[in-house]
């Protein structure tokens, strides 16, 4: 028995014990989900915890952090800790392009985990999504005079997916990534106005901003981030939140912009659904305009 999980663990730190939870995450128990998601988020602060430490941060009992060990294939917290110190410093592990992806990896491997990823990503995304707060955010985007998008980075592509979306509705809205332009349209805002921030952390210092200043003018403000307790939700009237595990390595967020996006179809076309007949009309006035437009190019 010893030496079988004796060298079920030596799998596991072959593989990196990160990585294995990540696999594990959606056959956990809730409670053990909690853990592994608190030690895939804070896996380089964790390693220094005791048990009793992290029970406390994470609010679950000492057996339980010894019983999820122990579902990893340890003896206990302590075996278990010198494994997730390995992979949290990087220690023999293979050199990662992203995530999981190994730089010897070929394109069939490649190709079947970022799409994996993905997938696991909006699954994820949709078992955290609170559809009360999509319904309000939708409400507040159909009553105002005029929507804005903020973004940057890997959220540029979603403020652009969001501006072209509720365009087509006839609905008044601006998506802004420069920093400058952001600040600057947030200080006119007024009470009849929806500021929607997009980051990933919660944690962008323009955006944050961005949706502080609009705040203060009286606009409504929406977030669309993949953390809780963050600057960003504490400027934000709504909370939307994605679920993901994006790459430390690279600080790239590829998983995170499916489901940026992915949440925005979806608050868009919830916000069609609340316009009614004025959102057919719309999008049939400007699918008219677009195939006119098409026969000339």
């Amino acid at each position: 028995m010893a030496n079988s999980r004796r060298n079920e663990i030596a799998v596991g730190d072959q593989q990196g014990l990160l990585l294995r939870m990540r696999g594990m995450h959606d056959s956990l128990q809730p409670a053990s989900k909690r853990i592994a998601d608190y030690l895939l988020r804070n896996s380089k602060e964790a390693k220094f915890l005791t048990i009793s430490a992290l029970a406390r941060r994470i609010g679950v009992s000492e057996s339980m952090i010894t019983r999820f060990a122990r579902t990893l294939g340890f003896e206990g917290f302590k075996e278990f800790k010198v494994y997730l110190a390995a992979d949290a410093t990087g220690e023999g592990k293979e050199e990662m392009i992203y995530g999981e992806i190994r730089l010897r990896d070929d394109v069939k491997s490649i190709c079947t985990k970022i799409y994996n990823n993905n997938v696991r990503a909006l699954k994820d995304s949709l078992r955290v999504l609170d559809f009360d707060n999509v319904e309000t955010a939708a409400e507040l985007i159909v009553r105002a005079d005029k929507t804005f998008f903020y973004g940057s980075g890997s959220a540029a592509v979603a403020i652009t997916n969001a501006l072209v979306r509720f365009y087509r509705l006839g609905l008044a809205c601006f998506a802004y990534s420069d920093s400058h332009a952001q600040i600057v349209s947030a200080s006119l805002l007024g009470k009849r106005d929806v500021a929607v921030g997009i980051s990933n952390s919660g944690r962008s210092a323009d955006i944050v901003t961005a949706l502080e200043i609009a705040k203060e003018r009286g606009a409504q403000t929406v977030c669309i981030t993949n953390n809780l307790a963050t600057p960003i939700t504490r400027q934000s009237d709504v909370n939307l939140f994605t679920s993901t595990y994006d790459s430390e390595e690279l600080s790239e967020s590829l998983h995170s912009r499916i489901a940026e996006l992915c949440l925005i179809d979806a608050l868009y076309v919830v916000v069609a659904s609340k316009m009614g007949r004025k959102a057919v009309k719309s999008l049939s006035v400007s699918g008219e305009a677009i195939r006119r437009y098409k026969r000339f190019t």
